[in-house]
């Protein structure tokens, strides 16, 4: 009976739980930050490893790595090549559906003339928390193919024949 009433208040604490982010949040979070710090830098954003599913990390490092590499004509995450800061605040996400083994929900960003440049952006939870592994951009039906085996493999052989 002792042992009981010990546990019981063990078990009860261990029931007791952070509020979690759902993906629609998480992805509101990234997206202004992200944002942000595209418009007022040249570098790479240092949390893409709190927000951004790691085969996808992995898979953008690599084709980083490749010289002249054409897979990636724009940003992965917003397909922009330029961001202006005060487009920030015109950010919408959607709600989020459910797809496969993770979510799916729209994201408007802010562009030039008052335009939206409309995403889909696929999350999954890794880690205990909502990450992006796939964008899309849905306005110019274009995804980059950075999981197109063959579009890596041919990125490969013309950087190394210097094509």
């Amino acid at each position: 009976m002792r042992g009981i009433i010990i546990t019981l208040p063990l078990l009860l604490s261990a029931c007791t739980c952070i509020p979690q982010q759902n993906a629609a949040e998480r992805a509101e979070e990234f997206y202004s930050t992200y944002l942000t710090f595209f418009a007022e830098s040249d570098g790479e954003y240092p949390q893409l490893r709190e927000y951004v599913a790691a085969d996808t990390l992995s898979r953008l490092n690599e084709i980083e790595s490749i010289p002249e590499q054409e897979i990636l004509g724009s940003d992965y995450f917003a397909y922009i090549q330029d961001y202006d800061p005060s487009w920030v605040k015109r950010l919408e996400v959607g709600v989020a559906h459910q797809f496969i083994n993770g979510e799916v929900l729209p994201v408007r960003i802010g562009i030039e003339n008052g335009g939206f440049l409309n995403l889909e952006v696929y999350m999954r939870r890794e880690d205990g928390k909502w990450k992006i592994y796939r964008v899309s951009d849905v306005t110019d039906r274009y995804e980059h193919p950075i999981f197109n085996a063959g579009a890596l493999t041919r990125a490969k052989s013309l950087a190394e024949s210097g094509l």
